[in-house]
This record gives C-alpha cells, structure tokens and sequence, in this order.
C-alpha cells in the first residue's frame, strides 16, 4: 500500500516558501508524543520522495533517517547522484515502475513529498492512503499540500485523533 504520511499547516502548506519546516520543530511533544510516527513508521519498508524534498532531509545534518528502508528520489536530473541512504534514482515514473517498486516491498511504501510528486501521485490515483496531521499553526505562504490543477480525487475518512496540542491526524482511504 502506498500511503502519503504528512503534516501540513492549518492553512494547507507542507513547507515555508523555503522548503524548511522548522515549524514543526515548534510543536510541542509532551512526554515524548510522536503523534503516532513510530507506529506509523514500523509499518514501512519503502520510502519514495522527490528531489527537494530529498535535499531538505539532506539538510537535516543528521545520520540517514530510513536507514532500515529501501529510499527512492524521483528527479529529472540525469545525473543525480543520492549524498546519503543509497537511493535509487527514479528519472521518468511510471505504471510499470510504481508497481515494481510495490512487489518488491514487503511491508508499506511512504510518499514522503514533496508537493509535485503527490501531484502526480494522486492523478495517477497511487496513493492508497493518507496520513494527514493538521498542525495548530498559519503559515501565509509556502509550498501547497496539493498544488493547484490536480485530478478530482475522493477518499473516505477511516479514523481522527486530535491531541491536545491542537495537532489532528486524519487517516483517509482511496475509495
């Protein structure tokens, strides 16, 4: 199963203009909540991102966070070459590559971002699930959750929790 886990803005943005996401660091974690991450997290094997969202992670400073998953970057850049977790490169997606990609996993595969690729995720009706976590916060601006212009798409609500630090994740299923 393919399924977007993400944590988006009250105001629907997954990054600042900057691509950071330094607001996440602002939410509050008492007693170590993860806001369901690790369980969500023990159910992958696969990780599949775009280029950006790849450098961000990069970015980070920080050891490989899927080192125990097998990690995709989807780019246009020929010759893209992965700094860290040994990634397979994606250049042109496609039916056929997507459901490789599906039959050699073994557990979940997580669409980590960014905005573009879940574009053409969900137009290309890939993604399974999503694992949205509405975060208390307004951004203004910044890189869309969904980009403008993408297929209709419909998905029924399978569970909510909220928290009381105002973060809700909401899980929906492709109908």
């Amino acid at each position: 199963m393919i399924q977007l886990y993400i944590a988006a803005s009250l105001d629907g943005y997954i990054a600042k203009s900057n691509d950071s996401v330094d607001w996440l660091d602002e939410m509050p974690h008492p007693e170590g909540e993860d806001y369901g991450y690790e369980e969500f997290y023990s159910g992958v094997d696969t990780v599949i991102m775009g280029r950006k969202t790849y450098d961000v992670v990069v970015g980070f400073g920080v050891e490989w966070p899927y080192s125990d998953c097998k990690t995709y970057v989807v780019t246009r850049d020929q010759n893209f070459k992965g700094k860290l977790g040994n990634p397979t490169v994606i250049n042109d997606l496609s039916q056929e590559i997507v459901n490789g990609i599906k039959s050699e996993s073994s557990k979940n595969i997580w669409l980590v971002g960014g905005g573009k690729l879940v574009a053409d995720f969900l137009d290309q009706g890939w993604i399974d699930e999503m694992i949205i976590s509405l975060m208390p916060v307004v951004l203004g601006e910044g890189i869309p959750l969904f980009p403008p212009k993408i297929k209709e798409s419909w998905f029924s609500l399978e569970k909510s929790r909220s928290y009381d630090s105002g973060a809700v994740i909401l899980t929906y299923k492709k109908k």
